[in-house]
């Protein structure tokens, strides 16, 4: 159910990145992500959603109870689960959106649908691992979120070296960023992952 999952073909094919310019990922400096509005910081992060069946200590109950905060997470969201493209539905998402178009488009890089889409699905899907994880996270757990991600995959497909690892490094700023908007309280979390991964 995974809201990358959900992003499908179109949203993943119309992205192509030019290559070289990585036109799509325009750095959002992490440090610019919004102050965080629940005052308690969750945590955050798993590589696969794990099954409802069971927790890694068994307890079925808390496993659950992931389940149902994520989704109604993902309700409140309202973003489709059909494979369209995304767009801003929410004000949080709105603003989120808004001022990272700003962003871009101050620094010369056209905003197209296809960004908001990834921008939209990456914090989204950086706040539903956030809850499957039990709001608990590491520099490592951060780590296989993204290097095992099927959208940082789709939306890196084609560089290589440091131009990949730039592209990857901006991409995980605006999930982060985003993440500031959307699950506020696991933002400074991914936030100092980020930072012990990249800087």
């Amino acid at each position: 159910m995974a809201i990358h999952r959900a992003l499908a073909a179109s949203a993943v094919l119309a992205l192509t990145l030019g290559v070289a310019g990585c036109s799509l990922i325009s750095t959002r400096e992490p440090s610019a992500s919004p102050t965080p509005t629940v005052s308690e910081p969750e945590k955050t992060l798993p590589v696969e959603t794990p099954s409802p069946d069971a927790g890694a200590d068994g307890d079925t109950g808390d496993m659950a109870d992931r389940f149902a905060e994520r989704d109604a997470f993902m309700a409140a969201q309202q973003l489709p689960l059909d494979g369209s493209l995304l767009t801003a539905t929410t004000p949080e998402q709105k603003e989120f959106i808004a001022n990272q178009r700003a962003y871009m488009e101050s620094n010369g890089i056209e905003w197209s649908a296809e960004a908001e889409s990834i921008y939209l699905a990456a914090a989204a899907d950086g706040c539903e691992t956030a809850i499957l994880n039990g709001h608990e996270i590491d520099t490592a757990d951060f780590q296989a979120h993204v290097g095992s991600s099927p959208l940082f995959a789709a939306v890196l497909s084609g560089l290589e070296g440091e131009k990949r690892t730039a592209g990857e490094a901006n991409l995980a700023s605006i999930m982060v960023y985003g993440m500031g908007y959307m699950c506020p309280a696991d933002a400074p979390q991914w936030q100092a992952a980020y930072d012990e991964t990249y800087r």
